[in-house]
């Protein structure tokens, strides 16, 4: 069995780095393990355009912990970016060099254009199935990202609004007074405008990040989409900027570095909702990193598509160099096998077996006769006993064993072929993929019974209560037909549906595209 793909990312934001570790199932990620650490990378960034050293050491620290847990979940794939603070650091270099070489991770400083992309990535895919509001925020430590979609298209933008840069800006320490509280207002509200006219009118925009998040725990009511009210922020509004960082911790039940930037992080929500005409928002959760690992699951399992069918192919080879090594004459194992590959592929939703299975197929139907080399009485027996013990580059584990079972039961009645799997020591799922895919060798070998290859395409259709193969021969109907289907019992047991075939002769215009060819090369 292949190991499991896991995937990791980080998030070097200006407030907070977060980290998150993820499995790729066959539809979707299972969240292994996140983390979030209060680095304030952005503390004296914005103010003095530098990492002070101590914040340098904080980072590396975290980034090694970091390290230690995708070695400890086995992570083959990861991204790290950085966004605002490691931006405006002049000093930024320092940092990567670090991360890299004591860390052993690679950060990718982003520009706000691709933060405003990523996040929007992320909510839309969390709206998967609902109506995706039309206006997609993101407040950050060092930035704002607004994202606002115009029929099709979105246009985003990135605004130098963040809870820590405004905090260390203004020299804001706990409590804001009226003064503080007007120039964070005016100063939002002087960039918003560039970005998004208060003609918008949204009404209801996605808030994403961790103080969109907190203020929907505590101004929103339950349910699957957390959510707060404008009317609710500004009623809020004084409790919320006036009380000191322990107010808000002891009131809140917040921790430090969320006490310490969620009032200025309540101004600026209340300031953009009234700037673009925002009534509600919607907090779903997500952010830059579950878009790295959308972006990272999407490049994994492309390369898994393409790396499988490439093994396949390898795989395939190996067989074939296998049966060659021993002198068996694989001409009627060929034909089986793209008879049978053509089966599993127009029955798969009869059939239901995982893709991953007609490999193992096509090797125990390329393979099935290999036993003759040493005898053809009793020739299954013997074609089981060479493939599990072969030397076939690639086939290994359960997969051998499987192909060898599969092989096997190309001959006998049906009942001994049920027995064979039944006391193979299976689980219940693999005795339904043996058995489904012993039916499929089964009934391709009965189609080349004589072993002159006389299918030349076939169709599978589903008709009413049966299955139909309708066969192109290279010689037409003969009085051998009446063994086409010899082998059929098994797989008619299996879907409980009647196996019925037509024989014709070769079409005198060319097949189109959507025809199997049994004709095709070896490679296919």
């Amino acid at each position: 069995m292949s190991q499991p793909t896991v995937l990791g990312a980080i998030d070097a934001g200006s407030n907070a780095i977060r980290v998150v570790v993820a499995e790729l199932g066959p539809t979707s990620l299972r969240r292994i393990e996140a983390e979030r650490v209060p680095v304030r990378l952005g503390h004296g960034a914005f103010t003095h355009g530098e990492l002070d050293r101590r914040t340098l050491d904080e980072a590396v620290a975290a980034f090694i912990h970091f390290r230690e847990l995708f070695d400890r979940h086995n992570v083959t794939r990861y991204r790290a970016v950085g966004t605002s603070a490691i931006r405006n650091a002049a000093n930024r270099e320092v940092l990567l060099h670090r991360l890299h070489h004591e860390a052993g991770i690679d950060v990718e400083v982003i520009g706000g254009d691709e933060e405003a992309r990523l996040v929007r990535k992320a909510v839309v895919h969390a709206f998967a199935g609902q109506p995706v509001p039309r206006c997609i925020l993101d407040l950050g430590g060092g930035s704002l990202e607004i994202n606002l979609r115009s029929g099709t298209s979105w246009r985003g933008r990135s605004l130098p609004i963040g809870t820590v840069r405004l905090l260390e800006t203004f020299a804001i320490d706990g409590a804001l007074s009226d003064a503080e509280a007007g120039m964070v207002r005016r100063y939002a509200a002087a960039l918003i405008q560039t970005a998004a006219p208060r003609t918008a009118d949204v009404g209801v925009a996605a808030a994403s990040g961790g103080n969109a998040d907190a203020l929907a725990r505590l101004l929103g009511g339950d349910g699957p989409n957390p959510s707060f009210e404008l009317a609710a922020l500004e009623r809020a509004l004084p409790d919320l900027i006036g009380a000191s960082v322990q107010g808000r911790m002891d009131k809140y039940g917040v921790r430090r570095d969320r006490a310490e930037v969620m009032g200025v992080a309540a101004l600026v929500f209340a300031t953009v909702g009234r700037q673009i005409g925002i009534q509600r928002f919607i907090a779903p959760g997500v952010g830059v990193r579950e878009a790295l690992l959308l972006e990272l699951a999407e490049a994994a399992a492309e390369l898994q598509v393409r790396t499988a069918g490439a093994h396949d192919k390898a795989l395939l080879t190996a067989a074939r160099s296998f049966a060659s090594r021993v002198e068996h004459d694989t001409s009627h194992g060929e034909q089986v096998r793209t008879l049978a590959r053509a089966l599993f592929l127009q029955l798969k939703d009869l059939h239901q077996l995982p893709d991953e299975l007609l490999v193992v197929l096509e090797v125990a139907a390329l393979l099935h006769d290999v036993g003759e080399v040493v005898h053809t009485r009793g020739h299954h027996k013997h074609s089981e006993y060479l493939i599990r013990n072969g030397r076939i580059a690639g086939l290994d584990g359960d997969r051998r064993e499987l192909v060898a079972l599969v092989a096997r039961c190309h001959r006998k009645p049906t009942a001994d072929v049920k027995k064979w799997i039944a006391d193979a020591g299976l689980s219940k799922d693999q005795r339904l993929h043996a058995r489904r895919l012993a039916a499929l060798l089964r009934l391709a070998d009965g189609l080349d019974s004589e072993h002159q290859q006389r299918v030349e395409s076939l169709v599978a259709s589903r008709v009413g209560d049966a299955i139909v193969l309708d066969l192109i021969t290279r010689d037409g109907p003969g009085p051998s037909d009446a063994q086409l289907l010899r082998k059929a019992d098994l797989l008619a047991d299996e879907l409980g549906l009647a196996i019925r075939c037509t024989v014709a002769r070769p079409l005198p215009t060319p097949i189109a595209d959507d025809v199997v060819r049994v004709s095709d090369s070896p490679a296919a």
